[in-house]
This record gives C-alpha cells, sequence and structure tokens, in this order.
C-alpha cells in the first residue's frame, strides 16, 4: 500500500480520529438544510396579504406581499369601492413601494402620474357611488434590495385625504 502524502494522517483524516461526535456534523448539515425548507414554507415571501380599511366616502383593500426574496416578481391590487362620487380618485403611494423596485406594469393606466415629496400619486379621474376601480401594479424586487420600509397607499379625492392604509414589507437576500 503507497504512503500517504506528507501532511496528512490516517488516523485523522480516514479514521476521524479526534474528531468531534458525529451528531456535531450531523447538528450542522441540518442547519444548512433548514433554510431551504424554511423557504419552502414561504416564510421568505411571496405569499400575498390584503390590508383594509373604509371611511364614509369609501372602502379600500390592498393585496401584496408583506415578505419577498431578491429578485422576484410581485403583483399588488387595489381595490376602491366608492361610497359617495369621487371626483377625482388619486391613490398615493409611499416612496417604500418604488426604492430599488422596477414597475414593469400598471394597469389601468393613470390618467396622471405625479410625484409628491418621494410619493408617486396616480390619478384616475371620477369614481361614481356604487362603483369600484381595481389597479394592478407589477413589481419586481431589484437584486441589490435588502430592506425593510414602509409601504403606505393613501386614498384622495383630489387633494382631500379619505383614507391610508399603513403596510410595511420585509425584503430578504
Amino acid at each position: 500500500m503507497a504512503e500517504p502524502p506528507e501532511g496528512i494522517s490516517l488516523e485523522r483524516s480516514r479514521d476521524l480520529a479526534g474528531v468531534r461526535s458525529p451528531w456535531v456534523r450531523r447538528a450542522l448539515l441540518c442547519c444548512v438544510g433548514v433554510l431551504p425548507v424554511l423557504a419552502l414554507l414561504n416564510v421568505f415571501g411571496q405569499h400575498p396579504t390584503t390590508s383594509s380599511a373604509s371611511s364614509p366616502a369609501a372602502s379600500m383593500n390592498v393585496t401584496a406581499p408583506a415578505r419577498l426574496r431578491s429578485g422576484l416578481i410581485f403583483q399588488v391590487r387595489v381595490q376602491v369601492s366608492a361610497r359617495r362620487d369621487i371626483k377625482e380618485l388619486q391613490l398615493v403611494f409611499d416612496k417604500g413601494w418604488w426604492e430599488s423596485m422596477s414597475v414593469n406594469s400598471l394597469v389601468p393606466e393613470p390618467s396622471q402620474e405625479s410625484s409628491e415629496e418621494g410619493k408617486v400619486v396616480l390619478t384616475y379621474g371620477k369614481l361614481p357611488a356604487g362603483q369600484q376601480h381595481v389597479n394592478w401594479i407589477y413589481f419586481q424586487v431589484n437584486p441589490t434590495n435588502v430592506a425593510k420600509r414602509n409601504e403606505n397607499v393613501e386614498l384622495r379625492d383630489g387633494s382631500t385625504p379619505l383614507l391610508r392604509i399603513h403596510r410595511a414589507i420585509t425584503i430578504f437576500p
């Protein structure tokens, strides 16, 4: 039988003499395996959650993930139900929606888009009482985006605030 290379001890390398219990190695291996299992259980995101708010003038639901992973594409659904006529429907999204995010699509397209103190204001025109407006926004998380931030949405009738939904998002690497 050939001699082992210089610096290699057969007792240590082959027979594992002096190495800690095999349970330590198994525990370390399990730690590595836990991450994919947690991802499969949706701990790191993309499961949508719905936040709601209502006022005498309208009600609004925002459905979007609260936890995401970098690089994912996701959908946001905003549904507004008018209880009275809204002359100029505006949806105001906090800057947390837009930081390190790419917008793939807005459906329907707003009649006007503007910015106000870092927030994005989407204007859609009149919404009669008893009618609904549903808006979809398709985002992609930029790969370098890792953060926890606020993603509030405000419903306005022109410059008059009607209601606000408070949300937060966590983005994992």
